[in-house]
């Protein structure tokens, strides 16, 4: 960076050719100042990337080893050798966690990819029995899965919703469909399936118009999984950046609560 002082100096001063040496010395100054203040930023950059690569890395390799013994556990249960059922369930609830962890640090990753649809299944979610066939019309599919949101009845509206998803991405509702689909899931207490959702819409829609609403509910799977201080930056993320959402007020209300709260 320093290498372009010289040529930028000319630049600044030949046109005139009557620049005194003073306001040269002081333009030179502003420059030299300037440099640093940018080797700072990107040394800052660099050192924020690299923390945060290093602690994906540690949960991903946590979540590899908890999910290996999840099945060794489950292989043994099968088998009868198992000890009891606590041990399973101490596993799931570890895997749990290591996943909220993940996306709480994958949310975070400076210049992150966009992410893909989450993990909803076959775009052809097997129905019910006496469940009817899926609308094929993209208008008609959303209102189906809406309508069976609004009745409390979040396994169809799942159905429908992961399948507008996957069937329909650039859809101007898409990222609608996808915030139904993360609050059935929180509402049915899938909280990890939940966030990996509202990933998408962050990440995939992220100049759509419920990327406030997928921070509000982050925030509020985290809570769920006993993460009280990761559920946190999500409601600051909301009031910072978006400071003209309609959440702005509830963020503000659920961030006091879960200070007060979070020990």
């Amino acid at each position: 960076m320093r290498l372009l002082r010289p040529a930028l100096l000319t630049v600044l001063v030949a046109p005139t050719g009557c620049v005194s040496h003073w306001r040269g010395e002081k333009i030179e100054a502003d420059i030299v100042a300037l440099e640093g203040r940018l080797d700072q930023q990107v040394e800052d950059l660099r050192g924020l990337r690299a923390g945060l690569q290093e602690d994906l890395g540690k949960v991903a390799a946590q979540l590899m080893q908890t999910e290996r013994k999840l099945v060794e556990s489950i292989e043994r249960l099968q088998s009868g050798n198992a000890d009891n059922m606590i041990i399973i369930e101490q596993l799931r609830e570890e895997l749990n966690v290591a996943r909220g962890e993940l996306a709480r640090i994958e949310h975070q990753m400076p210049g992150k990819p966009a992410g893909a649809l989450p993990d909803v299944g076959d775009p052809a979610v097997p129905a019910p029995a006496g469940a009817p066939a899926l609308p094929e019309d993209a208008a008609e599919l959303y209102r189906f899965g809406y309508e069976r949101k609004q009745a409390g009845d979040c396994a169809e509206a799942v159905r429908a919703m992961a399948t507008f998803a996957q069937k329909f991405p650039d859809n101007p509702r898409a990222d609608n469909s996808l915030f139904l689909l993360a609050e059935c899931q929180f509402e049915q207490k899938e909280h990890t399936a939940s966030i990996r959702t509202l990933q998408t819409v962050m990440n995939s829609y992220s100049k759509g118009d419920k990327v406030d609403d997928a921070l509000v509910l982050m925030h509020d799977n985290f809570v769920a999984l006993g993460r009280c201080k990761d559920a946190l930056p999500f409601l600051e993320t909301l009031i910072a950046e978006y400071p003209r959402s309609n959440q702005v007020k509830v963020a503000q209300a659920k961030l006091k609560r879960t200070k007060q709260s979070c020990k």
